[in-house]
């Protein structure tokens, strides 16, 4: 695939692609991590990292973006142009092949978080989302791991209300296993959050 692009570089804050554009490049990402988000800025639906793709359903349809693209941090991209990019997949199937694994387990993820909605609590839904975060864009910080969401982003992407992840984030912070900042929160204490996770129900 490096042949068939080029490389290019999003500062953090910036939007790689909007929803509704009429574009059909993807982005193969290299370095750094993206939100992607619908509606708004903050709710957002996913976040990808370093060796994944984002942009190729609007390729393959041939339909307006269903979602905007944001940098989380710098991004380092491969930029490939819609029709390059399903030429390739038409001369190589295994890698046609890889991007449908992709895409099921992208849609059981999708219709796992949807089931869970239903059934777990805020409180759950909440810490497992930070877990999750914190293994993938979680970064080192003198009082633990640093997830570089505010409130509002969070409660989109785990699917509860802004006032609920504020009422767990006061909880988790009173016990020490979270500390929050601008633009931020620091996870203090990972066992605790592992704990909730599990659905242990915070005192």
């Amino acid at each position: 695939m490096e042949k068939l692009g080029h490389v290019t570089r999003y500062p953090a804050g910036s939007i790689l692609f909007g929803a509704g554009e009429l574009t059909d490049f993807v982005l193969l990402v290299r370095h750094g991590h993206v939100k992607i988000t619908t509606h708004s800025s903050e709710h957002i639906v996913a976040v990808r990292g370093p060796g994944e793709t984002v942009g190729e359903m609007a390729a393959i349809g041939r339909e307006p973006r269903s979602a905007s693209v944001y940098a989380l941090s710098e991004v380092e991209a491969l930029y490939v142009p819609g029709d390059v990019w399903l030429e390739f997949l038409y001369e190589h199937p295994r890698v046609m092949r890889a991007l449908l694994r992709h895409l099921h387990a992208r849609l059981k993820e999708a219709t796992r978080k949807q089931a869970e909605h239903g059934i777990i609590g805020a409180e759950q839904r909440l810490a497992r989302g930070l877990v999750e975060l914190a293994a993938k864009i979680g970064t080192p910080d003198e009082r633990g791991v640093c997830v570089a969401l505010n409130q509002r982003e969070l409660a989109g992407l785990v699917g509860v209300s802004r006032e609920s992840v504020s009422q767990v984030i006061k909880r988790l912070r009173a016990m020490g296993a979270v500390a929050t900042g601008r633009q931020r929160i620091i996870i203090t204490d990972e066992a605790v959050l592992a704990s909730v996770a599990e659905g242990n129900t915070i005192s």
